[in-house]
């Protein structure tokens, strides 16, 4: 041991980077000789634990416990039967464009004649009805897919948890059929209310668990 390094050197050496086997040694630089700086230098026996403890928190690992968590995997779910029933309404759409005669782009009916192209190029009330439905969808099904997200990350109760995902999801479809359906008052909007108070709900137990300002 170099007569300037202490045993408690080495010591603190080995606990703060938790190599009990760490040695030390004497390293002279090539400008100066017979002079040398200390050099502290650690085991295979050492680095070994390490590695093993970085390979169990590494990223993939971490990815695999959360989709075995079950309110993710709930999340995960409903998430998905939401998205794909919003994805619907884009083909629902088409369909009563060409069931109903109604198209927006010239392309669209290119191949009718120009009398026939002039009748087509037009609104209609229920494409219409279907067209604003797809976009509700899509104000309340993407803020519920970012924040429901941040809501599973909080470790709630998969019971309460659930709870929000089903109501949100069943909203979701009720309002669909509501607005297509053309369902008679309050039932459209009571659907939606539903959908954004479950929003709400998630949004503030994410706040309430992880604020930071």
């Amino acid at each position: 041991m170099p007569p300037h390094v202490s045993a408690c050197q080495i010591m603190v050496f080995r606990t703060l980077f938790k190599a009990p086997h760490a040695a030390v040694a004497v390293v002279p630089p090539p400008e100066i000789p017979g002079k040398g700086s200390v050099c502290f230098y650690a085991t295979d026996q050492d680095f070994t634990p390490l590695l093993q403890s970085h390979h169990r928190t590494c990223k993939p690992a971490e990815m695999a416990t959360l989709m075995e968590d079950e309110v993710f995997m709930a999340f995960t779910t409903y998430a998905v039967i939401v998205i794909v029933k919003m994805l619907l309404m884009a083909p629902m759409t088409a369909y009563y464009r060409m069931t109903r005669g109604a198209f927006a782009n010239e392309e669209d009916v290119a191949l009718k004649p120009e009398e026939e192209r002039k009748k087509l190029l037009r609104t209609h009330s229920d494409v219409e009805r279907v067209r604003r439905c797809h976009q509700n969808d899509l104000e309340n099904v993407v803020p519920f897919v970012m924040v429901g997200l941040l809501y599973a990350l909080t470790g709630p109760e998969l019971s309460t948890a659930l709870l929000h995902f089903r109501v949100f999801a069943g909203s979701r479809i009720f309002h669909t059929i509501s607005y297509v359906g053309a369902l008679p008052q309050p039932s459209r909007a009571l659907s939606w209310a539903a959908g954004m108070l479950v929003t709400f709900s998630m949004a503030y137990r994410v706040l309430s668990t992880v604020l930071l300002l």
